[in-house]
Order: structure tokens, then C-alpha cells, then sequence
């Protein structure tokens, strides 16, 4: 059932009209840690293992259709509206702020690195690393103050607007949910 879910999930990613190989290579990524965790179950239940790599990777594959086919603001402004959206609209700042973040502290471990910063005893290595994300905390505090200034200024009124008006459903989006739904069906029904 799982090849069948992966196989619908395909097809899916192929009608979108995106390039599958890359959308393919984004659903990788999960796939590697599921491996590492299915190559333990490998000699004694390899189907099971074989479910847990197909599983990961139809899971992969429709996040990143989903990345590929939808901007990051719609997607967030149609969770405002299950959630309030000051809540909606921190998460989608906390989204981008945790990729700003990461790049930062990639920065700041490449500097301690060529500075000579991470030699020495294991004690003095995780002082430096604990200095490290010290630094990372003040200045995310210092930037998540600055963007709500900045935002602020800009008119923020407590709702980040969608790139686009929401149109009413039309007869494609009511097959794909139903195809949606025929696939979360069989999910449950095969278990």
C-alpha cells in the first residue's frame, strides 16, 4: 500500500508540471534518516524496512511539492485561518528567522574556526561553542525587535496579507481533494 501512496504521490508531483528531479532530490533528505533508521530492520523484517524508506520518501516528495508549488505566505495565510493570525503570522516569521538564524551561526562557526577558536581541551570547546550560541540568542533577541519595528513602520495591522486574493474552488481543486482524499482513505484502510 505504501508503493501505491508513493505512486499516487508521483503522479501527483508530475501533473504539477514542476521539474520532478528536483522536487525529487528535495524528498531525498528524509529519506537518508529513514534509511539509517530501517537499515537495523533490514535482515530480519526488509519490508519493513523497504515501508519506512517508501513512507519517509512520499511524505518528502509532498512537502516538496508543496514548497515548489506554493508560495511560503499562502501557506501560511491559510493556516490563519485555523489559527488566530498573530499566531499564523509568528509562525511564518519564526520560519524565516530560523533560516536567517542557521546561516548565522554557520558564519560565526566558520569565524571561531579560523580564529583557532575550537582547539583545545573538551572543557574549553564547549565554553567556546556555549559563547557561540550566547552570541546567537542576543542577536536573534536584537533582530526579531528590529523586524517588528521594521514591520511596524510598514503598516503591520496584526495580518501578513497573501501574495493573492483567495478565489472561490473551482472543479480542478475539488478532484484534487477528492483525490486527496482517496489516497488518506487508503492510507487507513491498509494500516
Amino acid at each position: 500500500m505504501a508503493g501505491l501512496v508513493a505512486g499516487a504521490v508521483v503522479l501527483l508531483a508530475c501533473a504539477t508540471k514542476q521539474p520532478l528531479w528536483y522536487t525529487a532530490r528535495i524528498a531525498i533528505y528524509p529519506v537518508v534518516f529513514a534509511a539509517l533508521f530501517a537499515i537495523g530492520s533490514v535482515w530480519s523484517n526488509p519490508l519493513y524496512a523497504i515501508t519506512i524508506v517508501t513512507k519517509a520518501f512520499t511524505a518528502g516528495l509532498t512537502a516538496a511539492t508543496l514548497i515548489t508549488t506554493t508560495s511560503f505566505v499562502d501557506v501560511f495565510s491559510i493556516i490563519s485561518h485555523v489559527l488566530p493570525s498573530l499566531v499564523a503570522d509568528a509562525l511564518f516569521m519564526g520560519y524565516r528567522a530560523f533560516f536567517i538564524l542557521v546561516d548565522e551561526l554557520q558564519g560565526l562557526m566558520v569565524a571561531v574556526r579560523l580564529r583557532g577558536g575550537v582547539s583545545g581541551t573538551l572543557p574549553q570547546q564547549l565554553r567556546t561553542y556555549g559563547q557561540m550560541l550566547g552570541v546567537l540568542v542576543i542577536h536573534s533577541a536584537d533582530m526579531t525587535e528590529r523586524m517588528y519595528r521594521v514591520m511596524q513602520v510598514r503598516g503591520y495591522s496584526q495580518r501578513i496579507s497573501a501574495t493573492s486574493e483567495h478565489r472561490p474552488p473551482n472543479a480542478m481543486d475539488f478532484a484534487l481533494l477528492a483525490y486527496s482524499a482517496l489516497t488518506l482513505v487508503g492510507v487507513f484502510l491498509y494500516r
